[in-house]
């Protein structure tokens, strides 16, 4: 994985969010008490011995600037290779053709860095999303590309269930991939999902992306795959049977939320031998009171518990005071839930006030949540 280039798509334009990512991209949105759902594709990259990771975002990345800095605590703060963050016009629309002014989709952001995939010297390159929460061996999937002489490898997942903007793929007993459907699966019979994780040489890829401009190609899911299927070049798919989330919409981050939960679950995804890095915060011990009650949940360092929480997620700094009660629910850093508070299957973001003797209820299927420093 030296010599291998790491490139990380930051924004989004399918997830829904709501009132999470008014003010971020999916990739900085916090999860798990303690973590953004990027540091897990930065964690699987450095884990897997990638150290040069470039990180294409768009519009809202102030938070995930702040939250990445140098890239020192994935260690990509270095002289060579390292971290780049790639914001939108970084390169002249001059230094290549298939540079654009404002990129809409992954395949054009994708164009506007070739000036950069061309003095790379990487021999491969690994794109992903960011909106994925897993633990995937890179590493293995970059060896099993190699081993199989494909020309571009997808990492997928056997699950059948997804939404309109999801990719499904049918693979042969030998993992080559004979079909490629967006938004279908042919009523399951396309078991396999894509994760949004493409690995392919790095000339290969600047090669593809010229082929995609001259064709007027936008999108990299829709037409760039396609477009490599149907000229026969040869597609593998490398399966991961882990446990995986895809953050799309509230739902799915309420969910993924709430799988963490499990220690079952925890165990496949924070692994000792292959640990989930992020920005360190060096804060007190989280409080407890003489009456609050903790079942089943998820604390982080710094907060102070008064009050009731249950099968719930509190990140830091926040305060659960007397007679509250949060349960089902996801408390972001800074969170006030006063006095004599009833939360059910609710989330709040960041530095939210819910004031006293408020009830709010929301449900598994549609989990409520709060927008950034509202006060209710």
């Amino acid at each position: 994985m030296k010599n291998t280039l790491g490139i990380i798509i930051s924004f989004d334009n399918n997830n829904d969010l709501r009132e999470l990512s008014e003010h971020r991209p999916v990739a900085s949105v916090p999860f798990g008490g303690r973590y953004r759902i990027i540091d897990f594709t930065l964690s699987n990259l450095v884990n897997s011995g990638c150290y040069q990771v470039g990180v294409v975002m768009r519009d809202k990345y102030q938070s995930l600037m702040d939250h990445i800095g140098s890239g020192k605590d994935w260690d990509l703060s270095r002289k060579r290779g390292g971290m780049m963050l790639l914001p939108p016009n970084a390169f002249a629309l001059k230094s290549s053709p298939l540079v654009t002014e404002n990129y809409r989709t992954s395949l054009e952001a994708l164009g506007s860095i070739s000036d950069m995939l061309q003095k790379n010297k990487s021999e491969h390159v690994i794109i992903s999303s960011a909106d994925i929460v897993a633990n995937i061996p890179l590493d293995d999937a970059l060896r099993e590309h190699k081993k199989t002489g494909a020309d571009f490898t997808i990492v997928c997942t056997k699950n059948a269930d997804g939404g309109p903007f999801d990719t499904f793929l049918n693979l042969s007993p030998r993992h080559e991939i004979n079909d490629i459907r967006n938004g279908d699966n042919m009523g399951g019979k396309c078991k396999y999902k894509s994760l949004g994780i493409y690995i392919m040489k790095r000339k290969y890829l600047i090669d593809l992306l010229s082929d995609c401009v001259t064709h007027n190609l936008v999108s990299f899911e829709r037409d760039a795959m396609q477009y490599v299927f149907n000229r026969g070049d040869a597609m593998q798919g490398y399966v991961f049977d882990k446990y995986v989330a895809k953050i799309e919409d509230v739902k799915s981050y309420f969910s993924a939320s709430m799988d963490m939960l499990d220690k079952d679950i925890r165990d496949q995804v924070f692994l000792k031998s292959r640990p989930i890095l992020t920005k360190i915060h060096d804060e007190a011990s989280t409080y407890y009171g003489e009456e609050a009650v903790v079942k089943d949940s998820l604390i982080a360092d710094g907060s102070r518990i008064e009050g009731t929480v249950e099968n719930s997620i509190i990140f830091r700094d926040c305060r659960i005071e007397k007679g509250a009660v949060v349960k089902d629910s996801i408390v972001m850093q800074g969170g006030v839930i006063s006095e004599g508070v009833e939360l059910s299957y609710v989330v709040t973001d960041k530095g939210v006030t819910i004031r006293e003797n408020r009830k709010m209820m929301g449900h598994a299927t549609y989990p409520v949540a709060v927008a950034k420093g509202t006060i209710v």
